[in-house]
């Protein structure tokens, strides 16, 4: 699979490559990084936890959405900037029910937690029991799980809004809710939610409802890999191991020998914090008494203040640290590490002071916010390459983002167009705990200041 550097839509100016969803007014676009090697052919080798049940949905009456991209706008007027929206087949609480006149739209509706959405029977409806709606839910994405919908890579293929024959039936839904960009090069992934046999054809039904021959398509394994909590009972140092097995040393005499057993790819083991040797011999001690070269592990070191200095921000104070030669995220409450783990940023490495860090697959340094979270991003690169419904999306600079991938394993190595790549399961844990929330119902968010602090990400070498 060729890596890629691509623009969803996000809240900020996200240039520099192709755009890959509909904008609406000051909708600037949403990035992406992409994996530069094959998918794996390994199965989970654990497995993995049940998924959380998914959160009650308050009581009271909703708007319901039919197609993707209903606008939140910071006000009752389409040509206000939007703070979020809502996805196909998923629905928010309304702040009270009542009818909002403004401009651009007959009937708008306030929204919990804050904002104004126009229900216009097409895209969005009062109605629970609306037929679009109700067969949109049918396939909408589980945000209840790391896997929001399952997946594949494609050959050279061409996704159909239609096939005659289907036994499916999608009443009254607005062109928006399928993804305009039918043809698909080898090497992009497809997001799926169901098999529909027509006549002698199978196909897949893609989360945008369009339908996939399914021939075309190689399912994608989950990854099992995850990070660390960290707390009273697991601490820094640790080392983690990317890449390929890593054998296990013991001390004979005055040097030191290999045991003949390994630490496992993607799984890590205490320092005590003693060392021998220097420079290419150094070695760590672990905590069941054997040892590591230090060349084979990857050691996470904790920065000792926070971003801020002495002026602690309001809410939890939460930001992140990544090592882009490291291949390791670091995440904060205020000066306690919190959580650990392996990313892959990009192929090219750091990026170079006053160098566009896009052509050669770069990853930004700086300290950046979150500046939009969104449950699902479809990304594009030039030439149709696709990646459909990436999970757990969150903007950070230009069109980069720390976002799941979902098709690869080799967590901790450089394998992105220059974005941040996470595990799933680590991409939902961390999406889940940065800042600023996404709201109940809302497929998507972007960071005002007056909503409240976002979460800082700090990428260094």
């Amino acid at each position: 699979m060729r890596a890629l550097a691509l623009v969803f839509f996000s809240p900020l100016a996200l240039g520099g490559c192709a755009r890959a969803e509909p904008s609406a007014h000051a909708s600037p676009a949403v990035p992406a990084s992409v994996s530069a090697a094959p998918p794996p052919t390994r199965e989970p080798t654990t497995a993995l936890a049940p998924a959380p049940p998914a959160p009650a949905v308050p009581e009271g009456p909703r708007v319901y959405a039919k197609t993707r991209f209903v606008w939140i706008r910071q006000e009752p007027d389409t040509s206000k900037q939007w703070i979020g929206y809502l996805w196909s087949g998923e629905s928010a609480k309304l702040a009270t029910g009542k009818v909002v006149y403004g401009p651009g739209c007959d009937t708008w509706y306030a929204v919990e937690p804050v904002g104004f959405v126009c229900v216009d029977g097409l895209r969005a409806t009062l109605d629970e029991s609306d037929p679009g709606y109700v067969a949109t839910k049918k396939y909408a994405a589980d945000l209840s799980s790391p896997w929001p919908h399952r997946y594949g890579e494609a050959q050279t293929m061409k996704r159909l809004l239609t096939v005659a024959g289907s036994p499916l039936n999608f009443p009254n839904l607005p062109n928006s809710v399928q993804d305009g960009r039918v043809q698909m090069r080898k090497g992009s992934t497809v997001a799926f939610v169901s098999d529909v046999q027509i006549d002698s054809q199978s196909y897949l039904l893609g989360a945008d409802l369009t339908y996939i021959p399914k021939e075309r398509i190689t399912p994608l394994p989950r990854s099992d890999f995850h990070g660390i909590e960290l707390g009273a009972e697991q601490k820094l140092p640790l080392a983690l191991f990317r890449g390929k097995d890593r054998p296990k040393l013991k001390r004979e005499g005055d040097r030191f020998v290999e045991t003949g057993e390994k630490f496992a790819r993607l799984s890590h083991v205490s320092l005590t914090g003693k060392t021998d040797g220097a420079g290419a011999d150094k070695l760590l001690e672990t905590a069941d008494g054997s040892w590591v070269r230090a060349s084979d592990a990857v050691v996470p070191v904790a920065s000792e203040k926070p971003p801020w200095g002495t002026a602690t921000p309001k809410g939890r104070a939460t930001w992140m640290e990544v090592s882009v030669n490291g291949g390791w995220l670091i995440a904060y409450e205020n000066t306690t590490p919190v959580f650990v783990t392996l990313v892959s940023p990009g192929r090219g490495g750091p990026a170079k002071k006053d160098e566009d860090p896009i052509p050669e697959a770069r990853t930004p340094l700086g300290v950046f916010p979150i500046s939009g979270k969104f449950a699902t991003a479809t990304m594009e690169a030039p030439g149709n390459l696709l990646h459909s419904a990436v999970p757990w999306t969150q903007n950070f600079s230009g069109p980069h983002a720390l976002h799941t991938a979902y098709w690869h394993d080799d967590w901790g190595s450089p394998k992105s167009g220059g974005c941040i790549n996470v595990s799933p399961l680590d991409g939902k844990r961390l999406f889940a705990w940065t800042e600023p929330a996404l709201p109940e119902g809302w497929h998507g968010t972007r960071w005002m200041p007056w909503r409240g602090p976002a979460t800082i990400l700090i990428v260094h070498r």
